[in-house]
């Protein structure tokens, strides 16, 4: 009988060792997926930033509604209050963003930062497109100065085509929405 009692904690030593050795072996297997889970993470982020921006320019009013012409600008939007169509932004606002803001002054891009609330760094370029020959006329750019500018490494972009108000007549235009 302690043949056995000695046999059965010799079997059970072995198991356990080996229990344990594979649960190190799944563990370490495991570890290696963690940074590239994290920078997965990361990216996806950064794309549901850069959408959110380009929904909010493209399809939110703003805060007031007509902040081109009743100031201060709580929020930044460019969709034409008027007509109340989604993707119709208005020529007057996106007018009024580009006499407003001068983001290669550093204060007036973090102003323009802080109004989106974003803790990255961004870039919009809003294009007219000429439709006979898809010509693009800038009608907006926004980016930091390039001595400032800070890659990460992880960066998203949005295009998207849509329609401006200008005066009655309805164009196309490009919004180019950048995330790094």
């Amino acid at each position: 009988m302690s043949e056995l009692k000695g046999q059965l904690t010799l079997e059970y030593l072995i198991s356990f060792v080996v229990f344990i050795g594979l649960v190190v072996y799944i563990y370490l297997l495991y570890s290696k997926n963690i940074p590239s889970f994290v920078q997965e993470v990361e990216k996806e982020e950064v794309r549901s930033k850069v959408y959110q921006l380009s929904e909010l320019l493209i399809n939110d009013p703003g805060e007031p509604d007509d902040w081109d012409v009743n100031p201060p600008i709580e929020r930044i939007g460019l969709s034409d209050q008027n007509t109340n169509k989604p993707n119709l932004i208005s020529k007057s606002k996106i007018d009024k963003l580009n006499n407003t803001f001068d983001c290669s002054v550093d204060a007036e891009y973090d102003e323009l930062q802080d109004l989106f609330a974003l803790n990255r760094q961004f870039s919009i370029n809003i294009s007219d497109i000429d439709q006979t020959n898809g010509q693009r006329t800038e009608l907006f750019v926004c980016m930091p100065r390039p001595g400032r500018i800070r890659r990460t490494g992880i960066e998203s972009k949005v295009t998207r085509i849509t329609a401006y108000n200008d005066s009655g007549d309805i164009k196309l235009a490009e919004v180019i929405v950048k995330v790094w």
